[in-house]
């Protein structure tokens, strides 16, 4: 389908353009924001510029990459998926299909952690393990690495493409981060792990059941093994991982979980039952109850 024609195309009418169609779908607000975001990977140009060069006329290379981005946002495809990107904590991050679309929640999951260990990076005697369980695009243990050079970023999937997605985003951030393909819920119990200070998480804990209530372009396009629970447990995966932290994380070392607020309360009683200490709940910018966090009891593995 084509949605219009010119004979020159001009950035204000290629921007219009892509508002028309998808003002029916989405809201204003989020209408100029994706046309925004389009505009902006298919020129090269800003928003300021672009209003400045608003007469710029489009290439024909250009003009078809914009009606293929307007069919692939009208059929539903996010707008990160279109444009194969998305930004986390200032840097660009591949992402598609593979993996989820970060989000900024879990951005104040990583501030959080910066935030505990803000003086820990003055500190040259000791080497702090970290682990990112589920890493996805990789947002996570990257964004750790390069705020935390000296510290030892290991990253684990269950999903082979996101660590072929998440590799190729330490590799264009620079960023030293190992990776390892592991499914929590199994394999990734065993004893081969040394001890981590810090594991951090965010895991699946949408139910099965569920999926009728996500918007469509979750559901049809991001990655269903990142977004549910196997079974009709919505903390199943907190279960496993607070497993793999009796056997993995050193006694004084930390967990940070992100959770569903429905969830917090119940992720932090079994933080407690498995021994963690000083467990807290804190709210996101939304003033939602979205992060959960405490320290493992003890001062040795």
């Amino acid at each position: 389908m084509i949605y219009a024609t010119f004979d020159i195309m001009h950035i204000r009418e290629a921007y219009q353009l892509v508002r028309d169609a998808l003002t029916p779908e989405y809201e204003n607000r989020e209408a100029s924001a994706m046309s925004d975001m389009l505009l902006e990977e298919i020129t090269g140009l800003d928003r300021s510029a672009r209003l400045i060069h608003h007469d710029k006329e489009l290439t024909p290379d250009q003009e078809e990459h914009l009606q293929e981005g307007i069919r692939e946002l009208c059929h539903g495809r996010p707008i990160q998926y279109v444009i194969g990107h998305a930004w986390f904590c200032g840097m660009r991050f591949k992402v598609d299909e593979r993996v989820l679309i970060p989000r900024p929640e879990t951005e104040e999951l990583v501030e959080l952690i910066k935030e505990t260990y803000k003086d820990q990076e003055k500190d040259h005697s000791y080497t702090i393990r970290v682990l990112d369980i589920g890493t996805g695009s990789g947002c996570i243990p990257i964004s750790l690495k390069k705020y935390f050079p000296k510290w030892e970023i290991w990253s684990l999937d269950k999903s082979a493409g996101a660590i072929e997605l998440a590799r190729q985003n330490a590799i264009l951030l620079e960023a030293d981060v190992h990776f390892s393909q592991a499914d929590i819920l199994t394999d990734a119990k065993d004893g081969e792990w040394k001890g981590f200070d810090i594991v951090v998480s965010n895991p699946p804990y949408i139910l099965p059941q569920e999926s009728k209530e996500l918007a469509r372009h979750v559901l049809e396009h991001e990655p269903q093994m990142a977004l549910f629970t196997t079974n009709d447990d919505p903390i199943q995966f907190y279960k496993a991982i607070l497993d793999f932290c009796d056997l993995h994380l050193m006694r004084g070392g930390k967990l940070f979980f992100e959770t569903h607020v429905d969830y917090a309360a119940e992720v932090a009683k079994i933080m407690e039952e498995h021994d963690f200490t000083e467990v807290k709940i804190q709210k996101d910018l939304q003033g939602k109850n979205r992060m959960v966090f405490g320290t493992r009891s003890g001062s040795s593995l």
